[in-house]
């Protein structure tokens, strides 16, 4: 897996955004896409975080995959 936090990407705090960020690394788990919010933001909130894995789950999100 390549490298989870880019440089810029703390200023990310909209759960959508967040979201985007974990679909570019393919998770094949609920629990993958949370390792690689955690590892993304580790100064976010756990409700952001857990926020941005509900909108993964979501059938609305364009990029859904899990």
């Amino acid at each position: 897996m390549g490298q989870a936090l880019p440089i810029g990407s703390q200023k990310m705090k909209d759960p959508f955004a967040m979201a985007e960020r974990v679909m570019e690394f393919s998770p094949a788990s609920d629990a993958e896409a949370l390792k690689i919010l955690r590892a993304s933001f580790p100064d976010a909130p756990l409700t952001l975080r857990v926020a941005a894995l509900a909108f993964l789950t979501r059938k609305e999100f364009p990029t859904a995959r899990l």
